[in-house]
C-alpha cells in the first residue's frame, strides 16, 4: 500500500516537473526573439531607401535603426507592425545619405516587450542629388565650372562642350570632394560652351552616381583679366571682412565662397583675421587670399577683448600667428568693436600696420539676410567707402555673390583698403593711424 502510494505521489511530481518544464520552456519561447536575417537594401532614389528581409516565425513586427558612429548609438528610423510585413520605405531623406542599417524584430508577451539581441549590419544609401553647375568665362579663352559640395559625396563627374547635346564632350572625374570648381584655357574667344555634371558616392568600392543636373553656358571672354590695373580716376570701395577665417560646416565654407567670388570678377578685398581661427585647416584660406592679391589684416588673437580692453598683447599673437601659417604678416589692423587706445595705435605703429575703421556698416551679423545686406550696400555706397562684413557668415556669402558684380556693373573697382587710399590720396596709409574710408582719419574712437 505504502509502495503504491509513493509510486504515484512519484509520478505526480515527475509530471509537475515536466509540466513546469514545458511551461518554462513556452514561456522562453515567447520571450526569446531570434536576430533578422537576409536584410538587404531593395532600392533607392535620392530621397528614399526600401529595405527588406525574411520573416520571423515568432514576431509582432520589426524596428529599424540607424547606428551613429559619432555618437555610438542606434537611432531608429522607423517601425513595421505585423510578423509578414518584411519590407520598409524611409523617405524625405537628403541625397547621398549613407546608414549603417540594423533590423530587430519584436514581440510582447504579458504585457512585456522582448526583442531580438543581435541584427545584421547593412549598408543603405540615398543617391546623390542631381548637380546644379554654373559657369563663366573669367578671362580670354578660359572656361570656368562651379558647384556645391557635401561632406557624403566623394566626387563629380563633369562634361564640357562646345554643344548644347554634349556631342564629343570632355569628360573630367573629380575624385578630390572638396574641390567645387574647374576651369579649361586656350579656348576660342568668343565661342559658347555648355557643363554638366553629376556627384557619385562610393560604396565599398563602387561608384553611385546622381542624375545629370542642369546644363549651363559662358561665352569666352576675349579680355584678359589684370587685377592689378587700379585706375585712380575711376570709382572704388574696400570690402572688408571680420573674424574669419570661417570653418568648413555641413561642407560650407563661407570664406572660400568669398573668395571665389572675388576670384570670379578679379577683385580683392582685406579680410581682418582672428588668430586662433588659423590653424592647419584654414591656412589654405590665407594662400588663397594671398595669391589674389588680397590683404591680410589683424582682429586680435581671441576676439574676447573690445576696444579699450585690447592689448597690445592681443595684437601681437595674432600677427604672429598668422605669419607662422602662411608666411606672411598682417599690414592693417581693425580693433573689436572699432575703438581705440593709444597702447592699440602704438603696437599698431610698431608692426608697421595703418587701422582701419569702416564708413559703411552692412550689419551683416545682426540680420544674416543677404538681401537686406545688399540692400543696405548698394544705396549707401560711395566712392572711397570702406565696407564692413563678416566672412564667417554663409549669409554674408550669399550677399556678395550678388553685390560684387552689382558693383562692377556701377563702375566701382573692388580693392583693399590699403590700395584704396593709396590710389585716392597718392600715399600709402600710415601705420598707426585709423582710417574710415579713404580721406577720413579719426583716431579718438573711445
Amino acid at each position: 500500500m505504502l509502495e503504491r502510494k509513493i509510486r504515484l505521489i512519484t509520478r505526480i511530481v515527475i509530471g509537475l516537473i515536466v509540466f513546469a518544464a514545458s511551461i518554462s520552456i513556452f514561456i522562453v519561447g515567447k520571450q526569446t526573439v531570434k536576430p533578422v536575417s537576409g536584410v538587404a537594401m531593395a532600392d533607392n532614389s535620392n530621397s528614399s531607401i526600401v529595405v527588406e528581409w525574411n520573416e520571423l516565425s515568432n514576431a509582432d513586427g520589426y524596428y529599424l535603426y540607424d547606428y551613429n558612429k559619432v555618437e555610438n548609438k542606434l537611432e531608429k528610423l522607423a517601425t513595421v507592425r505585423g510578423r509578414d510585413n518584411c519590407s520598409c520605405t524611409i523617405d524625405k531623406l537628403s541625397g547621398a545619405t549613407v546608414f549603417d542599417l540594423r533590423v530587430y524584430g519584436y514581440r510582447t508577451f504579458l504585457n512585456k516587450e522582448y526583442k531580438s539581441d543581435e541584427a545584421q549590419s547593412v549598408c543603405a544609401f540615398t543617391i546623390p542629388d542631381a548637380l546644379e553647375v554654373s559657369t563663366f568665362s573669367g578671362g580670354r579663352g578660359v572656361f570656368s565650372v562651379e558647384w556645391d559640395t557635401s561632406d557624403t559625396l566623394e566626387g563629380y563627374y563633369i562634361q564640357v562642350a562646345d554643344n548644347e547635346g554634349f556631342k564629343n564632350p570632355k569628360n573630367l572625374e573629380i575624385s578630390e570632394k572638396t574641390t567645387t570648381n574647374l576651369s579649361l584655357k586656350d579656348l576660342a574667344p568668343g565661342s559658347t560652351y555648355y557643363a554638366r555634371g553629376k556627384a557619385f558616392l562610393e560604396i565599398n568600392g563602387k561608384k553611385y552616381f546622381g542624375k545629370w543636373g542642369n546644363v549651363s553656358s559662358a561665352v569666352i571672354s576675349e579680355k584678359d583679366l589684370d587685377i592689378d590695373n587700379i585706375n585712380p580716376n575711376k570709382p572704388m570701395v574696400a570690402l572688408t571682412f571680420d573674424d574669419g577665417p570661417a570653418f568648413t560646416y555641413k561642407g560650407d565654407n563661407s570664406t572660400s565662397r568669398i573668395i571665389d567670388t572675388l576670384e570670379k570678377y578679379g577683385a580683392r578685398a582685406t579680410f581682418f583675421m582672428v588668430g586662433e581661427r588659423v590653424d592647419d585647416e584654414t591656412k589654405a584660406l590665407l594662400q588663397r587670399e594671398i595669391e589674389l592679391g588680397c590683404e591680410l589684416g589683424n582682429h586680435t588673437y581671441n576676439h574676447k577683448n573690445y576696444g579699450s580692453d585690447v592689448t597690445p598683447y592681443d595684437i601681437e599673437k595674432a600677427s604672429k600667428r598668422i605669419k607662422k601659417y602662411c608666411g606672411k604678416a598682417p599690414t592693417m589692423f581693425r580693433c573689436p568693436g572699432g575703438n581705440l587706445t593709444n597702447a592699440i595705435r602704438n603696437e599698431c605703429k610698431d608692426q608697421g600696420m595703418p587701422l582701419a575703421y569702416w564708413s559703411i556698416d552692412t550689419l551683416d551679423w545682426k540680420t544674416k539676410d543677404a538681401k537686406k545686406i545688399y540692400n543696405r550696400t548698394t544705396k549707401q555706397v560711395y566712392d572711397g567707402a570702406i565696407i564692413l562684413m563678416h566672412d564667417i557668415y554663409p549669409s554674408t556669402a550669399d550677399a556678395v555673390e550678388k553685390l560684387v558684380p552689382a558693383l562692377l556693373e556701377k563702375g566701382y573697382q573692388i580693392v583693399t583698403v590699403t590700395q584704396l587710399i593709396e590710389a585716392k590720396t597718392g600715399d600709402k596709409p600710415k601705420p598707426g593711424q585709423q582710417y574710415v574710408d579713404y580721406e577720413t582719419i579719426n583716431n579718438n574712437t573711445k
